[in-house]
């Protein structure tokens, strides 16, 4: 599992790095406004993403969570400086991970409801998480005119 969990996870990395230079192209303006689907904008749905990937990382490590603030990433350009800082603690953890970890069970309080899960449930949500939001931000571009890259895994 631990193979499939960090293709994943790479993969998510380096289709995110096509996508933002995509994204760059846009008008900053675009890149603000409220497209109605979702999150709203490009800009929420990259910071949902990059707070998510820190979010389950630090439940994963047992760390103290810290949450980001949209208002704290005005464009592209900070959001992906803070998003490779990120990116590096998620690879320096996967790089510690073996296959027996990945069964740990660990726990988080939504909605004073607690829900358990083991490590490797949690990487491979956050892996399909970010596919989701992808696909999603792939249809926003197209209907923006512009071609999104290619992203496929093969």
């Amino acid at each position: 599992m631990m193979t499939c969990v960090e293709l994943l996870i790479n993969h998510n990395i380096t289709a995110r790095a096509s996508l933002l230079d995509s994204i760059e192209r846009l008008d900053q303006d675009v890149f603000l406004k409220d497209l109605g689907v979702g999150r709203g904008s490009l800009h929420n749905i990259l910071v949902h993403l990059m707070d998510t990937e820190k979010y389950w990382i630090s439940v994963v490590k047992g760390t103290e969570i810290e949450r980001f603030n949209p208002d704290d990433f005005p464009t592209l350009d900070t959001i992906r400086k803070t998003w490779c800082n990120v990116e590096r603690q998620t690879k320096d953890y996967l790089d510690t991970l073996n296959e027996d970890q990945l069964q740990h069970v660990k726990s988080v309080v939504w909605n004073n409801n607690t829900i358990n899960f083991t490590i490797g449930k949690a990487l491979v949500h956050l892996a399909t998480h970010e596919i989701h939001h992808r696909g999603v931000i792939i249809g926003l571009l197209r209907q923006l005119g512009l071609e999104p890259p290619d992203v496929s895994m093969l």
